[in-house]
C-alpha cells in the first residue's frame, strides 16, 4: 500500500490521502516533473521567480479483495484498458484525466486538483437544496454523461459523492464506474459481476444484466432527488432492501422538489424504455432555470438571450460556491461614473433589472450595467467598466470589425496574444446560440492575484462584439450572477 512521500511513476509524490474505497485509494500529490513558473519574494525584498510543482490527484485502481480467483482476474486485465477508456472524455464538466499508469496491482490515473466539496458533502452540511440550483447542477451532470457517451462510454457510477462542486462553482462529474466500455461492461456481466452504488443503481442493471445510457440517466434521477429531498429515493435499513425497493417500488413523492419533481418521476421510471431522453431533461431543466431567473429579476423585461448552457454554468457557481474577499488587485484607469444619456434612451426600453443601469451605446446597443460601477479609461476600440473591492471585477465590450466566419477564431487570436501569468485554459469553444463561442480560463494578475475570466462572442444587430468578464478567482461565483444579467440585457438599441 503506497505512503505519504512515496514517488509514483519518478514524478508524482503522495502529499495526504483524500479518500479511499473498496476499489481505489486516492491522493492528493505533487507533479515534480516541472510545475510551473511562479514569482515570488526574496527575504530582502527581491524579487525572486520560482518553480512550484503542478498539485494533482492521483488515484490507485484496485481490485477488491474477496472475488473468486476468475471475477479477481478479469478485473484486473480490464482495469487498465477501461481506465483509458474513460481519460479520453474531455469535457469541463468531466474531471480531466493527466495520465493513466499502468502498475502490476491496478492502474493509477492523474487527475487535474480541483479544491472542491462532492455534492454528498453539501447536502449532509446544508442540507437539502433549492430545485433550482439542482437543476443547475443536473444541467451540468448532464453535459458531462454527454461528452461520455460521445466517446463511447459509460459513467456507470452517477451519485452524489461522485459529483464535485469547486469554490470556484465548477460541477463536475468524477470517478467512473471500473467497467465504462460496452465490451467491458459485458464481459463483466457474463462473470456475474455488478458493480455500483445500491442506492443510485439502475433497476436494470441489477436485475436484468442490461447497462446503456438510459442506466446513468436513472442514477441521475436518484442523484437529483437525493440533493432536493436530502435523502436517496429509496432508503431502507439493508442493502437488500434497498435493492427489492430499486426493483420494484416507486420512490415516495418528491415534496421539496417544486417544478423538478415531474422530472425525477420520469428519469426514475423502472423500465428504460418509459424514462425521458437526456435531451428532454435538459430542456426542462433549462426551463427551471429560465423560470428561476425571471422570478429573481421581476423588474426586467428584456428579452432572455443566453443559451442554457450559460445560464446553467452561471447558475451553479452562484448557488454552489462560498466567495472570500481576495487581497490585492489590478489598477483601473480614471473612473467616471457609468450614465445614459437621456436623450439616447428610447421610450420603449424597459426599466433596468434592479440594481443595474442601462448604458446606451450610440453605436447602437444597449446594455445593462452594475450600477456601481464605473467607467475606466476608455479602451482602445471599446468600453470598459470596473467594480468590486478595488475594481478589480472588469467588465469590457469591443466590437468586432465584422461578424467573423468562425466565430472560434476571434478567441484563438486573443489566446495567443494574450501574456498571462500561470495561465490556463477552461474552455474554448462555439455555444449553441447562433455566431456564439466562450474561451473561460485562468491566471495571476500582476500583484499575484489569483483570477479568472472569460469572453463571449455574441451579436446585436448585424455587429458582433466581444463581451470580457473578469474577477479574482475567490468572487467569481458571487459575481458570476451579474454577468448573467449583463449578457441577457445585451441587445440592438430600441
Amino acid at each position: 500500500m503506497a505512503t505519504v512521500g512515496e514517488v509514483v511513476a519518478g514524478r508524482y509524490r503522495l502529499v495526504r490521502p483524500l479518500a479511499s474505497g473498496g476499489m481505489s485509494r486516492v491522493w492528493l500529490a505533487a507533479d515534480e516533473s516541472g510545475g510551473r513558473v511562479g514569482a515570488t519574494y526574496g527575504p530582502s525584498g527581491e524579487h525572486v521567480t520560482e518553480r512550484r510543482p503542478e498539485m494533482v490527484v492521483v488515484k490507485h485502481c484496485v481490485v477488491p479483495a474477496g472475488l473468486p480467483a476468475g471475477q479477481h482476474e478479469l478485473l484486473r486485465r480490464l482495469a487498465l484498458p477501461e481506465a483509458e477508456a474513460a481519460a479520453r472524455v474531455r469535457h469541463p464538466n468531466v474531471i480531466r484525466v493527466l495520465d493513466v499508469i499502468a502498475s502490476w496491482d491496478g492502474p493509477w490515473l492523474v487527475m487535474e486538483y480541483l479544491p472542491s466539496r462532492s455534492l454528498h458533502q453539501v447536502i449532509q452540511e446544508s442540507g437539502p437544496l433549492p430545485p433550482a440550483r439542482v437543476a443547475a447542477i443536473g444541467l451540468a451532470v448532464l453535459a458531462g454523461l454527454r461528452a461520455a457517451r460521445q466517446a463511447g462510454v459509460l459513467h456507470l457510477d452517477v451519485k452524489p459523492g461522485n459529483v464535485l462542486i469547486g469554490t470556484d462553482g465548477r460541477v463536475v462529474l468524477t470517478d467512473f464506474g471500473p467497467a465504462v466500455t460496452p465490451d467491458g461492461v459485458r464481459r463483466l456481466t457474463d462473470a456475474g459481476i455488478i458493480l455500483g452504488s445500491p442506492k443510485y443503481i439502475a433497476p436494470e442493471r441489477v436485475f436484468d444484466h442490461v447497462s446503456d445510457e438510459r442506466s446513468d440517466l436513472w442514477s441521475l434521477g436518484a442523484t437529483l432527488y437525493h440533493a432536493v429531498e436530502g435523502r436517496p429515493p429509496f432508503q431502507r435499513d439493508t442493502t437488500t432492501e434497498i435493492l427489492r425497493a430499486v426493483g420494484g417500488d416507486r420512490p415516495a413523492p418528491a415534496r421539496r422538489a417544486g417544478p423538478l419533481a415531474p422530472v425525477l418521476s420520469a428519469l426514475l421510471h423502472r423500465e428504460p424504455s418509459r424514462r425521458m431522453p437526456a435531451s428532454e431533461v435538459a430542456a426542462r431543466l433549462d426551463r427551471i432555470l429560465v423560470a428561476e431567473a425571471g422570478r429573481r429579476r421581476p423588474r426586467s423585461r428584456f428579452r432572455r438571450r443566453v443559451p442554457a448552457i450559460a445560464a446553467a454554468v452561471a447558475l451553479a457557481a452562484t448557488l454552489t460556491a462560498v466567495a472570500a474577499n481576495a487581497q490585492g488587485g489590478e489598477r483601473s484607469g480614471t473612473p467616471y461614473a457609468v450614465t445614459t444619456s437621456p436623450p439616447a434612451v428610447a421610450s420603449s426600453t424597459p426599466p433596468a433589472p434592479e440594481g443595474f443601469t442601462w448604458w446606451i451605446d450610440p453605436s447602437g446597443f444597449q446594455i445593462a450595467v452594475p450600477a456601481t460601477w464605473r467607467q475606466a479609461a476608455p479602451a482602445t476600440g471599446g468600453l470598459t467598466f470596473t467594480g468590486g473591492k478595488r475594481g478589480r471585477s472588469v467588465l469590457g465590450i469591443t466590437p468586432l470589425p465584422r461578424p467573423p466566419s468562425d466565430v472560434v477564431a476571434p478567441l484563438e487570436d486573443a489566446e495567443r496574444a494574450a501574456d498571462l501569468d500561470d495561465y490556463r485554459r477552461l474552455r474554448l469553444q462555439p455555444l449553441p446560440e447562433p455566431f456564439s463561442a466562450v474561451w473561460e480560463y485562468t491566471f495571476r494578475g500582476p500583484d499575484g492575484t489569483a483570477m479568472r475570466a472569460l469572453r463571449r462572442i455574441t451579436s446585436s444587430g448585424n455587429r458582433s462584439y466581444m463581451i470580457e468578464w473578469r474577477t479574482p478567482r475567490s468572487v467569481w461565483a458571487s459575481e458570476l450572477s451579474r454577468f448573467t444579467v449583463v449578457l441577457a440585457s445585451f441587445a440592438p438599441q430600441r
